[in-house]
């Protein structure tokens, strides 16, 4: 009896979900950032714990690219904005979840999806020879902005992937 449970609990582990596959995608970015030891490992088990509750995921979308914004008021310290970030969005059920990691913490925030008001898309060019940059801003119904920021080939298919399901699950 005792062996069913363990291999009923370890199928269960090593099922692949949405939330299983964003987390382990978000986890290992989290080695570019550089974070000490404590701080990884804590925000490690918070997207893992957010895996397990969320399995099942409607849309996500994981960027290094985080806009300056997010840290210009000074509440997490000079290194958030000087070193290395990540930024993660998930969505689930009628809540989108942001999460930011940067060199010293983690930032979270869950929305409710149907707050998203606005959405507005740019494509910049900084110059005759520069890649193009895409942004979106997500205007929320109350005084807040999500913000995209994709300055890859790859980073802005995944940006715009997401935002298409994004304004799919909107009814946009």
């Amino acid at each position: 009896m005792a062996t069913e449970v363990n291999a009923a609990k370890y199928s269960d582990r090593s099922a692949p979900t949405a939330g299983r596959e964003f987390a382990r995608r978000f986890c290992n970015l989290l080695v570019e950032i550089r974070l000490q030891a404590g701080i990884h490992k804590r925000i490690e088990k918070v997207i893992g714990d957010f895996a397990e509750e969320h399995a099942n995921l409607r849309a996500s979308y994981i960027s290094r690219d985080v806009d300056d914004s997010y840290f210009n008021d000074g509440s997490c310290g000079w290194e958030a904005a000087a070193k290395g970030k990540i930024q993660g969005l998930a969505i689930e059920g009628d809540k989108m979840y942001e999460f930011l990691a940067f060199s010293n913490g983690l930032r979270m925030h869950a929305t409710p999806l149907d707050t998203v008001m606005n959405v507005e898309e740019l494509w910049l060019e900084s110059g005759p020879s520069q890649p193009f940059a895409f942004r979106v801003c997500l205007y929320h119904s109350f005084p807040a902005t999500t913000i995209l920021t994709a300055n890859s080939g790859e980073g802005q298919d995944a940006a715009v992937s997401f935002v298409q399901r994004l304004k799919y699950l909107r009814g946009f």
